[in-house]
């Protein structure tokens, strides 16, 4: 019960997430919340562009986690899937100190406890 809780979240945080980068591909002014806050406002093309490509990663990560509660088929096998979530244990602990480390007072509190509770959340889906 509580990796499907864990895995239901994740399913939520990273669709959210996507969402967002998806705003930024558009260009939502919300720079300040992204890329260290180094740039406020609308990001420029190249950076636009590395949100496109998050959305994307995001969104598979998401559907990796559909697959964990049994909503889509899986597409792995379960020993690249246990590995897969391990990864993605990796994946959530850099954005957790990337997020946290970071000078941006806007993106810290945005991101920062969000992302914390993603990876206690993936620990719990691999384990």
């Amino acid at each position: 019960m509580l990796e499907a809780f864990a895995s239901g979240f994740l399913v939520f945080a990273y669709t959210a997430t996507a969402l967002f980068q998806l705003a930024l591909v558009f260009g939502a002014p919300m720079g300040e919340y992204a890329y260290g806050g180094q740039m406020p406002g609308k990001l420029p093309i190249p950076y636009r562009v590395a949100s496109a490509v998050s959305f994307l990663l995001l969104l598979a990560i998401a559907g990796h986690y559909l697959a964990q509660l049994g909503l889509v088929p899986k597409l792995l096998s379960d020993d690249l899937n246990q590995w897969v979530n391990w990864g993605l244990i990796g994946f959530a602990a850099a954005a957790a100190v990337m997020n946290n480390i970071t000078r941006s007072v806007k993106e810290k509190r945005l991101w920062g406890s969000t992302t914390i509770a993603m990876l206690i959340a993936a620990i719990v889906v691999a384990f």
